[in-house]
């Protein structure tokens, strides 16, 4: 460093106080503390929930004896068909009838974030069919389709078949964790294993 350089370095430094010990942050060595992680947790479920609008206007009215079905990409024909017809072991449900919209839309989105953390992946969801409700029928129908088809992780839903509740509940295929997915490549890798 030439002596110009030293003396605009010192002028820059002029008034500048070394830290004390007492200011210094010390990183945890276990990364995000629990506090932290809930906090984060429910910042992320905050941002979620404003995403699945309550508005009516944000929504399509759904008729309250429609089929709906669906489908997102990379579901197979045979198993949504089979999903569908109700053949799948149903491994949790959730019930929201007589439910506000803001308390459904809680409880939806718990359920199914919490479905996805314990490896669940099919669910059903008793909406009603809301012939009565205002200010439009199959008001909660209409708004529990909105819901499922904005909340990552679902892969399909349809109606239930009419023993399980016809066009008043929805079947939910949620997607396979990544775990699963590398269980089901490992199970069904055709060819030759490298051994180390």
């Amino acid at each position: 460093m030439c002596e110009d350089d030293s003396a605009l370095f010192l002028a820059s430094m002029q008034g500048v106080k070394p830290l004390k010990d007492d200011n210094a942050v010390v990183p945890g060595k276990g990364g995000t503390s629990s506090d932290g992680q809930r906090r984060h947790h429910e910042a992320q479920r905050r941002l979620a929930l404003e995403k699945l609008s309550l508005e009516l206007g944000d929504i399509t009215p759904v008729d309250p004896q429609a089929v709906v079905s669906v489908k997102h990409q990379g579901v197979q024909g045979q198993v949504f068909r089979l999903f569908r017809q109700g053949k799948y072991e149903v491994q949790a449900d959730l019930d929201l009838t007589g439910l506000g919209l803001s308390r459904a839309r809680e409880l939806l989105y718990d359920f199914i974030t919490n479905a996805q953390a314990a490896g669940l992946r099919n669910l059903i969801v008793i909406h009603g069919t809301g012939l009565n409700s205002q200010p439009i029928p199959a008001k909660l129908k209409s708004y529990v389709t909105g819901w499922l088809a904005q909340i990552d992780g679902v892969q399909a839903f349809h109606s239930a078949p009419p023993a399980w509740g016809g066009a008043g509940a929805m079947l939910v295929m949620l997607a396979k964790s990544a775990q699963e997915k590398l269980d089901t490549a490992e199970k069904h890798h055709k060819g030759t294993h490298r051994w180390a």
